[in-house]
């Protein structure tokens, strides 16, 4: 009976973690990122490979508890909130713990990579702090969006970076994955407009719903626009036109959602997950080409 109560309470601890860090939303796409990152200069992969991995793992996850660790007070409104802070399943006194802890890793793994992924993983730091606190950058209408356009770009450039010099593709590829970035951070203040218009000014409780929907539109029209274009005068990449026409199953909850509020509540992880399984084949395919 003292076994089994223990192993319960082991449990609980575990899946509050794994509330807490919330990896398994947005980790997965950051990983890819950095992955994809480092295949596009067709260079040989090596071990520092796994280290970027585990500082994009570490310092996202960093992130996510130190955004939870903000908002649990506003997030204790809601019915059932993701953050397990607000729901009371989780000690403040942990979340701070493995805030700490998960910062020591990324810095650790930081100072392992090479010189130049220092300064962008450095900022990746920056930007998840003063994302959350001190700043609040996720209070700054328009600014919010850039932030958070930055999070996956920088991991794209880490990735690119650690195999290659800057130059037009690793330019477009920041870009298109800034983009899509910005429109992830669109997309979850349009799930969390009813709590967040009591006390923020972020960019959905400015501009309004329907404003925001269309900017997310016509911003990932721009991307996969952009990616079609890059493709075609690009001989290497042009088995990227395969996976333009599977980007409209990221569009159409957007349309779905603008035209009825009953999908709402699910867009966002209706998006994130084909986005997930989207990035992984793009990995795949890319990686049997270049075998």
């Amino acid at each position: 009976m003292h076994y089994t109560t223990l192993s319960f309470t082991r449990g609980s601890r575990a899946h509050t973690i794994l509330r807490l860090i919330r990896f398994t939303s947005y980790g997965p796409l950051f990983l890819l990122t950095g992955i994809f990152g480092a295949l596009l200069t067709f260079a040989p992969l090596d071990g520092m490979l796994a280290v970027l991995m585990i500082f994009i793992a570490s310092s996202a996850a960093f992130g996510f508890v130190l955004n939870d660790i903000s908002d649990r007070g506003l997030d204790a409104h809601e019915p059932r909130p993701r953050n397990p802070l607000a729901d009371g399943t989780c000690p403040l006194t942990l979340s701070y713990q493995i805030c700490g802890l998960l910062l020591v890793v990324s810095l650790c793994c930081l100072a392992l990579l090479p010189l130049p992924l220092i300064l962008p993983g450095g900022l990746e730091l920056f930007i998840f702090a003063t994302y959350s606190v001190g700043i609040k950058v996720k209070n700054i209408a328009g600014l919010d969006l850039r932030y958070h356009g930055l999070l996956p770009a920088l991991y794209a450039a880490m990735g690119y970076f650690l195999y290659g010099s800057p130059d037009l593709t690793g330019a477009v590829f920041f870009s298109l994955v800034f983009i899509f970035g910005a429109v992830a951070e669109i997309f979850n203040e349009i799930r969390d407009f009813a709590k967040d218009r009591l006390i923020r000014k972020n960019f959905v409780v400015v501009a309004g719903k329907a404003r925001a929907f269309a900017v997310t539109l016509v911003l990932m029209t721009i991307a996969l626009g952009t990616t079609a274009l890059f493709a075609l005068l690009h001989p290497p990449f042009r088995w990227l036109l395969v996976f333009i026409p599977f980007g409209l199953l990221l569009i159409h909850p957007v349309w779905q959602t603008m035209h009825d509020l009953r999908f709402e509540p699910l867009f966002v992880s209706t998006i994130n997950r084909r986005a997930i399984a989207l990035a992984i084949a793009m990995v795949v395919v890319f990686v049997i080409i270049r075998l």
